[in-house]
């Protein structure tokens, strides 16, 4: 059975003066309902965009719930907001490259740093290809942000 996807779109500006120069920022807040994707994951969430486009995020979590993700372009950081009351549990996301993706020198792989409300977490990369990476991320009752943060984002 296919449930009704509900979607909220937030956008919140921030402002700070930093060196005598005044910035601002958008940060592109996207909330979706989980529908079956069929990809092996058992859910997909979009992440919308600006430009109205939006980009299928493949995800499997076995405790809680996603709520929401949030992109912060500037601080190359995807942030997954979810719902864990009862127990610890895991969230295994397959994120596209071009949403945020880890590099070192010579342009190879470099881990993730990932964090849960606020803290190291426990991952793993469990699967990467010339497109997607793939993250299982531990999380323990009452989490409510995972953070994963990479060195680029290219995302239009």
């Amino acid at each position: 059975m296919m449930l009704p996807s509900i979607m909220l779109v937030g956008v919140l500006l921030t402002a700070s003066f930093a060196s005598g120069v005044f910035m601002h920022k958008i940060v592109v807040a996207v909330y979706a309902q989980d529908s079956n994707s069929g990809s092996g994951f058992g859910n997909t969430t979009n992440l919308s965009l600006p430009n109205g486009k939006s980009i299928p995020i493949n995800y499997l979590i076995n405790t809680g719930k996603l709520l929401g993700l949030v992109l912060d372009k500037s601080r190359a950081t995807l942030s997954v907001n979810i719902s864990a009351p009862s127990d610890n549990g895991n969230l295994t996301i397959q994120i596209p490259r071009d949403v945020v993706d880890n590099k070192k020198e010579g342009n190879a792989d470099a881990p993730f740093r990932v964090h849960v409300d606020g803290k190291d977490a426990t991952f793993k990369e469990t699967a990467n290809d010339k497109t997607t990476r793939t993250l299982s991320i531990q999380f323990g009752k009452d989490a409510k942000a995972i953070d994963i943060i990479g060195s680029k984002s290219t995302v239009q």
